[in-house]
């Protein structure tokens, strides 16, 4: 291949993600789904409030698979922990650890709540996010 071949697909490579990005950008239907579900989750006060930004990784056949730092598998505790220090020296059946913990469950509820508020979605699944456990430094059972 010589060098203005070459050259004419890699600018016409640019041109067309450039054309993609623009009219995605500025067109809410022609933006990916993803996109329009996490900006209705960072717009929700509820959950705007707390401090773990729960954000849709993927979107397939009316699922949305939300990011989340606690699974059944894993404690709660360490995640109310990193969220609120002062937790860290209570028992389990302190108020304020009973509280954080319904709190957490609430918010879990409205994630979902605003994602089924969606007509194309139709449930809701969760994913261990493994990036929040990196960026706290905190590590992940085996």
């Amino acid at each position: 291949m010589d060098r203005l071949t070459l050259s004419s697909i890699i600018a016409s490579a640019a041109f067309l993600v450039f054309l993609i990005v623009t009219l995605t950008w500025h067109n809410d239907e022609l933006r990916p789904r993803v996109w329009q579900l996490n900006e209705l989750l960072e717009q929700d006060p509820v959950l705007a409030d707390y401090p773990y930004d729960f954000k849709v990784l993927l979107f397939i056949n009316g699922v949305a698979t939300l990011s989340s730092p606690h699974t059944s598998e894993l404690p709660l505790r360490p995640v109310l922990n990193r969220f609120d220090p002062a937790l860290a020296d209570k028992p389990d059946t302190a108020p304020e650890v009973v509280a954080a913990e319904r709190r957490w469950r609430a918010i879990e509820l409205q994630a979902i709540q605003v994602m089924l508020r969606q007509p194309d979605v139709e449930s809701v699944v969760w994913a261990l996010d493994r990036a929040w456990y990196h960026k706290q430094r905190l590590p992940l059972p085996k």
